[in-house]
């Protein structure tokens, strides 16, 4: 069996711990690293909390998972982490999520139960799609995204570097969100929405 590392301590990491052998049942978790200082040390989801980002370093031939779903915050640790080329990192794809054919999964990406991931969709790496997304048919999503329950997208959206989608927003289909933009919880784009911009609302505004 695989040993897996996991970084975060928090609901994403959590998540995976104590539910990994729906995700995979190869990998046994080893613990947690963190860089919050009050969790170094403890136990955290029944396992513990070796040391910081840099401890993790350390580690040869080692599978990870990054357990957080902040993109800014993620990619740091992704490009930390890839100093140490012996390092892997995994997808997780739950047992109860839908991905159909001719689909396309980056490293990193965790994608929880009840989505659907329909054909001609690219997803890229380090992503979170957590439960009950519906994706649309030739949706691209790129790296560092972060997808909060519920979200669902038209046919044909696409979905730049780094982006936020609150619970429930929602694409009409030939939508493009540009890199680092926010969605609002509940919202409704039916317009393309520019890089780094936050919008919310139905229809959505930025």
């Amino acid at each position: 069996m695989k040993k897996l590392y996991i970084i975060g301590a928090g609901s994403v990491g959590g998540h995976l711990a104590l539910n990994i052998e729906q995700y995979n049942t190869s990998y046994k978790i080893e613990g947690f690293f963190d860089d919050d200082p009050d969790k170094i040390g403890t136990s955290q989801f029944g396992f513990s909390v070796a040391g910081d980002v840099n401890a993790a370093l350390k580690l040869k031939e080692a599978f990870i998972a990054v357990g957080i779903a902040f993109p800014e915050v993620k990619k740091q640790i992704v490009e930390k982490l890839s100093r140490n080329s012996s390092l892997k990192f995994p997808s997780f794809v739950h047992q109860k999520a839908w991905v159909s054919s001719k689909v396309e999964i980056g490293k990193g990406t965790v994608i929880y139960p009840g989505t659907s991931v329909n054909y001609g969709s690219e997803i890229g790496e380090f992503v979170v799609i957590n439960m009950n997304c519906a994706l649309g048919h030739h949706t691209k999503v790129g790296n560092y995204v972060s997808l909060a329950p519920g979200v669902l997208t038209g046919g044909h959206t696409k979905i730049s570097d780094e982006v936020e989608m609150g619970i429930g927003a929602s694409t009409i289909q030939n939508i493009e969100i540009g890199k680092g933009a926010v969605i609002g919880g509940q919202s409704m784009v039916t317009t393309n929405i520019p890089e780094n911009k936050v919008a919310k609302g139905v229809p959505a505004k930025f």
